[in-house]
């Protein structure tokens, strides 16, 4: 309160058309005047490595999200963002199926470079949408050509069945975003960039075994729709999925395997 009527006084132009210099040591003040808490040691408590996985998780558990590319033509260099579908390659990579039609797929054929931002889910009454966690995904879209991206396709139409009837459309086909850094969001004072290093988890071991261990999981296989380093996603009763994380990455097989018995089998 003190803060507010302080700067009505004493500043000649309204709070946010002044300068940003002059703004920070304004704020500045107000810390150490009023008691105002600071937020950097909170996101300083979260290393790279933890915020890369926060990202992931909500990547994974994320049916669709918003695309930002940059616009060509007429508005060329303007940004522009569209809710779009997506599921995740076992890595972690967004994976995409897009239409030549769409106004974002023009885009990114003629500049790769894009984000995504995807959400977790909101829990009930939340007041303030700010305090769900998010992730922005930071880098370039690769057409997948086809038929080589028959895996790819597959992840995606597990997720996402109704677009099984355009799927096969001359003018759709799949895309991967290669992400080349993240930026998670845990809440208010609680953000962290990590590098694709951290973000991404290649898992050739089981990638190598994915059908054998779908398989291998008997009457549990039947409700699951994915599995990947960090977990399973699982088919709910009404046709909604729903994640179920590990408490940490699986290292090799073996692990993956005592992680899944924890989950299903406590």
């Amino acid at each position: 309160m003190g803060f507010a009527c302080w700067c009505n006084l004493a500043c000649p132009v309204p709070w946010l058309l002044m300068d940003t210099g002059y703004r920070s040591v304004l704020y500045r003040c107000a810390i150490w005047c009023c008691g105002i808490p600071k937020t950097k040691a909170v996101a300083d408590k979260q290393s790279s490595g933890e915020a890369a996985r926060s990202a992931r998780l909500i990547a994974r558990g994320a049916l669709s999200g918003a695309l930002a590319t940059v616009r060509k033509g007429k508005d060329a260099g303007r940004p522009y963002v569209s809710k779009v579908g997506l599921a995740l390659d076992i890595d972690g990579s967004p994976l995409f199926l897009f239409s030549t039609l769409a106004a974002h797929t023009q885009d990114v054929m003629a500049d790769s470079r894009a984000s995504l931002l995807v959400e977790a889910p909101s829990p009930e009454n939340t007041p303030n949408p700010l305090q769900v966690g998010r992730a922005t995904l930071v880098g370039q879209l690769e057409q997948l050509p086809a038929p080589t991206d028959d895996y790819e396709r597959a992840r995606y139409l597990v997720r996402h069945p109704s677009a099984a009837q355009y799927a096969g459309f001359g003018d759709f086909s799949m895309w991967r975003m290669n992400v080349e850094k993240v930026h998670y969001v845990g809440g208010f004072g609680r953000a962290k960039w990590a590098k694709a290093d951290n973000y991404l988890t290649p898992n050739p071991w089981l990638k190598a075994c994915e059908v054998q261990l779908m398989a291998d999981l008997g009457g549990v296989a039947q409700k699951i729709l994915q599995i990947d380093g960090d977990g399973v996603t699982v088919a709910g009763s009404d046709e909604t999925e729903f994640r179920q994380n590990f408490s940490a990455p699986a290292k090799d097989i073996e692990d993956w395997r005592t992680h899944f018995d924890r989950l299903f089998h406590a």
